[in-house]
């Protein structure tokens, strides 16, 4: 399933004056972005099982076209909203703006590489000289252990 315009509305509670072609146009974007720095389960040693899913990386599209959009809303709201009510609508797109945008960047981290490990923690002869004790690495400079 792929981040539909439908969604992205039902998301912002349908505001007047998101246009149709805007939204598809940064659901191409944020998908891109939004792939390219997803962790690949054959990159870095990341397994199938700790790489991201799809549902994942379609929630993170999902805030981040979110966040787009709720800034063109708010650089628009004079052309779109009343002059009476585009103080309240302000607000409330500020409002939403700043959750989304929190979650966008929690979404970002999870799927990215800071937001995971893909590094092999224990010792090996392979990976580290000598024994595969964690008391006796190569180069330890307690000799006793």
């Amino acid at each position: 399933m792929a981040v539909t315009t439908a969604q992205i509305r039902d998301l912002l509670n349908r505001p007047r004056g998101l246009n149709e072609g805007t939204i598809n146009e940064y659901i191409t974007i944020r998908t891109a972005e939004v792939n390219k720095k997803t962790r690949q389960a054959d990159l870095f040693g990341v397994t199938d099982t700790y790489a991201p899913d799809t549902t994942v990386k379609e929630s993170a599209i999902k805030f981040l076209v979110c966040v787009d959009c709720l800034r063109v809303l708010i650089d628009t709201i004079p052309a779109v909203v009343p002059e009476k009510q585009q103080g309240v609508s302000d607000i409330r797109f500020n409002k939403q703006l700043q959750s989304f945008q929190a979650q966008a960047d929690s979404a970002l981290a999870l799927i990215a590489e800071a937001g995971g490990t893909a590094f092999y923690t224990s010792a090996s002869t392979t990976r580290v000289g000598g024994t595969t004790s964690g008391a006796q690495l190569a180069g330890s400079l307690d000799q006793d252990n």
